[in-house]
């Protein structure tokens, strides 16, 4: 029988029985691993801290057939201060619906890992970091990692320096245009007759000085920036499009989050 000890986050769980449940670990050494567990829902579970959503702890696994189940665990953090507040509670969920949608089973991921960590540690413990801000960035940072990084170091079709002007991303060609390229282009009509997506977003120089900061920061510092309100409110649209554009759905639960907002 396969045995595994490794540290992992709680990112999904179903109920499949009365009692019973099954949870999806997030781990750095080996992607998502499925969980299988007897009584798991129960309160009065040895293990049940431990597998709840959000739960990080160390895990000892074993292996029957295709599923894990816990034969140990040691309890870290569950993050509770999300709990308290609704809006937290619902912005997690939908990191944690991101973060399953690009986690591979059994595959090494351990920037996907930190990221996670370092985003739900932040939104938990950080009262004064706004939420659009850990949103946005946890968004194109997790694009960037998982491949989809745009050249963002001047216009892609002349070259120019753009950091002083109001500029374009080309969500789809992750590239920036300039003004005049972006004319250009808009009255090309083989650019036109191009069936494929295009996707143009507007980004000011603030807000492109934050997608450069969060393309290269090191894991712990990539939320070390700061925007006023009117720039915040463009560099979440841009980062919300540019990810779910890529992915090329919704998801649930980011609608449900910004439902609670609205209240």
């Amino acid at each position: 029988m396969e045995e595994l000890e490794v540290d992992g986050l709680v990112i999904r769980e179903v109920e499949t029985g009365e009692a019973d449940k099954m949870i999806t670990l997030l781990t750095g050494e080996r992607g998502r691993l499925s969980i299988s567990g007897k009584g798991l829902s129960s309160i009065r579970h040895k293990y049940a801290a431990s597998s709840q959503l959000f739960s990080y702890s160390t895990y000892l696994l074993k292996r029957r057939n295709k599923y894990w189940y816990i034969a140990d665990a040691f309890y870290i953090d569950n993050f509770m201060e999300l709990r308290y507040d609704l809006d937290k509670l619902s912005l997690a969920n939908y990191i944690c619906e991101v973060v399953y949608e690009f986690a591979q089973e059994e595959i090494e991921n351990r920037e996907l890992m930190s990221l996670t960590l370092n985003t739900l540690y932040a939104l938990a413990k950080k009262e004064n970091l706004p939420e659009e801000q850990l949103r946005g960035a946890f968004e194109f940072r997790m694009a960037v990692q998982e491949g989809f990084m745009p050249d963002l170091e001047g216009c892609a079709v002349c070259g120019r320096d753009v950091s002083g002007e109001d500029s374009t991303l080309d969500v789809m060609n992750g590239r920036l245009l300039c003004r005049s390229c972006r004319t250009r282009l808009e009255n090309d009509p083989a650019y036109l007759a191009d069936e494929t997506a295009k996707i143009l977003i507007r980004v000011s120089p603030a807000v492109l000085a934050a997608l450069r900061f969060i393309e290269y920061a090191p894991p712990k510092k990539f939320l070390s920036f700061a925007l006023d309100k009117t720039e915040l409110s463009l560099f979440s649209v841009v980062c919300e499009r540019y990810l779910l554009n890529h992915v090329e759905h919704g998801f649930s639960s980011l609608e449900y989050y910004k439902k609670m907002k609205k209240k």
